[in-house]
């Protein structure tokens, strides 16, 4: 489609409001001055917690909206939700309540007890499952619940996420077969804070140095980096 198809005019608007609401509720916050540890033991002057905005009426009622155009657009709404363990489960029920569709949600691992089901709740053999997410970063953690839930009959083509941070998410997905829709992303979401001023010209460089090259970008500050 072009970019001036109302469509595609309508979801840029719907995108660059979902991301100045993360701003609002503070779901995005930028401290190169003081980077963000990460469970990695690496950096980041940019810290995304999508789960800050699950309890936000505004915010939620504009995901599923925003969800539901994208994939209206794809011309297929999936059989079933399936929210990933755990963040993606109240985004997946949210979505599932506005589509009129049934939710399940999958673990990242079987319970070591009971029937160890990694999907919880009933998808029929065949039916099409959407993988609801709050973010994708690479990818990789997605592929355990598209195994989970291919293994419980599902047939998953799309994913949809609240936020992409644009890190090879896509592609990762795409060589499964599966294509990635995101409410926002990255890019949209520093240029709609450095266009309201939420974001300097500096704090965008550092952001953009730091996605750019991390190695390098922790190099520039004396700070250890793991590359694993």
């Amino acid at each position: 489609m072009s970019a001036s198809d109302p469509t595609t005019v309508c979801l840029q608007r719907l995108r660059e409001a979902a991301a100045l609401l993360l701003w609002q509720h503070e779901a995005i916050r930028v401290r190169p001055e003081e980077p963000f540890e990460l469970a990695s033991g690496n950096y980041s002057p940019i810290y995304v917690n999508c789960r800050r905005v699950i309890s936000e009426p505004v915010f939620m009622g504009l995901f599923a909206t925003t969800a539901r155009l994208l994939l209206e657009r794809r011309g297929e709404l999936p059989d079933v939700l399936a929210g990933g363990e755990t963040a993606g489960i109240p985004y997946a029920v949210h979505l599932g309540a506005a589509l009129g569709r049934p939710v399940v949600y999958v673990r990242k691992k079987a319970k070591g007890y009971g029937l160890a089901n990694r999907v919880e709740g009933h998808v029929e053999d065949g039916s099409s499952v959407l993988l609801v997410e709050d973010l994708i970063t690479d990818g990789g953690s997605k592929l355990g619940f598209l195994d989970a839930l291919e293994a419980a009959g599902g047939k998953i083509r799309q994913a949809l996420v609240a936020f992409d941070r644009e890190q090879g998410g896509t592609e990762t997905l795409a060589a499964r077969g599966v294509e990635l829709h995101s409410v926002t992303d990255r890019g949209t979401t520093l240029q709609a804070g450095e266009d309201a001023g939420l974001l300097t010209a500096e704090q965008r460089q550092s952001v953009d140095a730091y996605f750019a090259d991390p190695g390098a970008w922790h190099k520039a500050r004396d700070l250890a980096f793991n590359a694993a």
